[in-house]
């Protein structure tokens, strides 16, 4: 016979001068807390397996966890006078251990008495770092360099003097990249500390080692730039002069070294897919990289032209390039090798010029130029 909450019956009770109704349970009604399965919400906790337990200290009478946190991070989680510290520990129940600005650890420190109340601050404080990233600056880049073929680099130089000796309006030698800086960037990075920097490599290093054994290694790796070309399609509003290959084959092929690396990066949490999409690295589904292949030629944020007061470079100018482009439309920088990705600082230059590598894998075989 099977039970019916619906219908409960009942029987009377008399006690005294009352009478009272009496809830008659079926033998074969079950309930949750039956035999065995029945568990304080505060046991399940304590028995659930979490990722961070063994990594927790109990120290008094409280649980200590050491959270891996960039320092460039702890303004955020601090707060316009404590007050974003203050609310994650009275949400949380947790408390937050800031170390001082000067001894720069990247780390932070949770203390409760239940673990529950950590995992739930380091939640709230991870999101918070998520939302605040984009505020941070780039401070490094993987870049193709260009500037090692002599003949390009001659051709640009050449290309910066035909340009000034025209004069167009707004356009001056200071816009112009220097030729031993001469690159294809593949990816901006922000990289705060000593020890990304050394993860950075890491990645790196395990990104040649599954580049080297594609079957596309053994093919050289060669970009045809010739042409002049802007982000948008308004000439007479332009910041940026380029010049590129656009074959397709080596677009796919660098989309698919792109992809490779990528991935590996967000695995380690070097970059994320929101900071690829803001990049413009990815496909508008994010399904997969699309990387504008794009040697800078002229770029308006370098110009001279509007300094601030304190002398420093002024805003982002913008010109006509519209003369410019129809003039050397025809332009031909050459074949250029493309033999390896670099790792660089932004404020750091080498002997030679360009920005001193600080990591660099081979995108193919250098056996395969001949």
């Amino acid at each position: 016979m099977g039970q019916d909450i619906e219908d409960p019956k009942f029987e009377i009770l008399k006690i005294g001068p009352c009478a009272y109704r009496k809830l008659i349970v079926p033998d074969a009604l079950k309930f949750k807390c039956d035999g065995n399965n029945y568990r304080y919400e505060d046991e399940e906790e304590d028995e659930e397996e979490r990722e961070l337990d063994d990594q927790m200290t109990y120290e008094g009478d409280e649980w200590v966890l050491r959270l891996p946190i960039v320092a460039v991070f702890h303004r955020f989680i601090v707060g316009s006078r404590a007050r974003t510290k203050q609310r994650i520990e009275l949400e949380s129940g947790a408390r937050i251990t800031v170390p001082h600005r000067e001894n720069q650890e990247d780390a932070i420190y949770l203390r409760a008495r239940q673990k529950n109340h950590i995992y739930s601050a380091k939640a709230q404080i991870e999101l918070l770092c998520e939302k605040e990233e984009p505020k941070l600056e780039y401070t490094h880049f993987l870049s193709v360099p260009l500037a090692h073929d002599a003949r390009f680099r001659q051709q640009v130089d050449k290309f910066r003097e035909d340009v000034i000796l025209q004069r167009f309006e707004g356009i001056d030698s200071s816009i112009f990249m220097p030729s031993r800086r001469m690159h294809i960037t593949l990816c901006m990075l922000k990289l705060h500390s000593h020890a990304q920097v050394e993860e950075m490599k890491q990645a790196l290093e395990e990104a040649k080692a599954r580049i080297a054994a594609t079957a596309e290694f053994a093919r050289p790796l060669v970009a045809s730039l010739k042409g002049l070309h802007i982000m948008t399609d308004d000439p007479t509003s332009v910041s940026v002069v380029f010049t590129t290959d656009r074959a397709s084959a080596l677009q796919h092929r660098m989309n698919n070294l792109a992809d490779l690396m990528f991935n590996i990066l967000k695995a380690r949490g070097l970059v994320t897919a929101q900071n690829l999409m803001a990049q413009r690295l990815l496909s508008s589904d994010g399904a997969h990289a699309e990387v504008k292949l794009h040697a800078t030629l002229m770029n308006t944020k370098y110009s001279r032209a509007y300094p601030r007061e304190d002398g420093s470079r002024g805003d982002r100018a913008m010109i006509d390039a519209s003369t410019l482009m129809e003039t050397f439309a025809g332009v031909d920088f050459g074949a250029v090798r493309l033999g390896e990705i670099q790792l660089s600082c932004l404020e750091e230059m080498g002997e030679d010029g360009y920005y001193r590598s600080l990591y660099s894998l081979p995108l193919c075989d250098q056996q395969s130029f001949g």
